[in-house]
């Protein structure tokens, strides 16, 4: 569950609930629904107690959030530059959207940059 991802890094940092409700703008309850997993995440949690715990916000989401592929997956190889020209696609039609009509458009573009500099790195 996301809250407990959350709990996890707020108590590395020796953080209370309150501490992390105060930042937010929120109250040290609302806090503890966020965590208890009672309040659904919006992105802009996300984003806020990312800055408050100066951690990403993919390390917020990775371990409970699965990402399910397509059920026809393609298993054959393909090229670094196909690759590349695939994603800079996808970039260009989510840039063709309007980012503030999306809540997801932040974490999405965050993913693309995350996948292209590990693209770019690969030999």
């Amino acid at each position: 569950m996301p809250g407990t991802v959350l709990r996890k890094y707020r108590e590395l940092r020796n953080y209370s609930q309150d501490y992390v409700a105060r930042k937010m703008g929120i109250s040290q309850n609302a806090y503890s629904k966020i965590e208890n997993n009672i309040t659904q995440l919006t992105v802009n949690h996300i984003k806020q107690i990312s800055q408050i715990l100066e951690v990403s916000m993919m390390d917020l989401l990775r371990d409970d959030f699965e990402i399910h592929g397509p059920a026809n997956i393609h298993t054959e190889s393909i090229s670094k530059e196909a690759l590349l020209h695939m994603l800079d696609n996808v970039k260009m039609k989510l840039e063709e959207k309007h980012p503030q009509k999306h809540d997801f458009y932040p974490v999405i573009m965050a993913l693309l940059q995350s996948v292209d500099s590990t693209v770019t790195s690969v030999q």
